[in-house]
């Protein structure tokens, strides 16, 4: 490959120019030239060629060590294929179809394996949520647990409390107990000097029922004696009324033999 030494110089040229409008307008006019020696003088007229900067020459240099590399390496390939024996191309269509095939049971499984997997998602977002939920619940009856431990050792305070006053109402009960056994003799010596009482009752009692009844006897008596009072006070009126006494004992045994009769 032929190549050449070149310098590059730039021109650039500022005018102005007036407008039709009369506004002024300024230009920038710029030129590149490139200046070779005579002995590097390999181009035609009007031949178009590559430039390339001196700060880009080593990559350059690096391509063309590519492409010589390329150039081998094309003809191994080139002599690989040429000695390769050919290939049976029904079969490999063949092949391609059934690759083809697996390809398509492969598309149809992984989608399954996918919607299974959205599921499997849906089911781990539900799990995390219960998840959640299950370490609130887990810390509301850790705090409920410190609760109970707290009400258990105010219960436990309050029990031994209960022991003591139970310890001494014990106390109290048996002497209690004591005390009733003291009253309950006296109840006894009591009852029975109650039953003696109401046998002395009964006897009083039964000797009140006989004086009553010499009462009523001599209430009687009392009664005929009155009325025999009564008659006597009669007997004593008539006497007074009638004009004589024996006409009053006439009266009288003619009433007796009237009666006798």
């Amino acid at each position: 490959m032929k190549t050449g030494k070149g310098v590059v110089k730039k021109y650039s040229r500022e005018y102005n120019r007036t407008l039709k409008n009369g506004e002024k307008k300024k230009y920038t006019t710029k030129q590149i030239q490139i200046t070779i020696p005579k002995h590097d003088d390999i181009y035609e007229d009007k031949e178009e060629v590559l430039i390339i900067p001196q700060s880009e020459i080593e990559e350059f240099k690096n391509l063309e060590d590519k492409v010589s590399a390329l150039e081998i390496a094309n003809y191994i390939y080139t002599n690989e294929i040429e000695t390769t024996p050919k290939v049976n191309v029904e079969a490999f269509e063949n092949e391609i179809n059934q690759l083809k095939q697996e390809k398509d049971q492969l598309l149809s499984t992984l989608e399954n394996e996918s919607s299974k997997l959205e599921t499997l998602k849906d089911k781990h977002s539900k799990l995390i949520e219960e998840n959640e939920n299950i370490k609130t619940k887990f810390v509301n009856i850790k705090q409920e647990t410190e609760n109970i431990k707290t009400k258990f050792t105010s219960i436990k305070d309050e029990n031994k409390n209960l022991k003591d006053k139970c310890s001494y109402i014990k106390d109290e009960n048996k002497s209690i107990k004591d005390s009733y056994e003291r009253i309950s003799n006296k109840y006894t010596s009591l009852k029975q000097d109650t039953l003696n009482t109401k046998t002395s009752y009964a006897n009083i009692f039964e000797s009140n029922q006989n004086l009553e009844k010499e009462l009523k006897s001599m209430y009687d008596e009392y009664n005929e004696l009155v009325d025999k009072y009564n008659e006597l006070e009669e007997e004593n009126y008539f006497l007074k009324s009638n004009k004589s006494h024996d006409e009053y004992i006439a009266n009288r045994i003619k009433e007796f033999i009237l009666k006798t009769d």
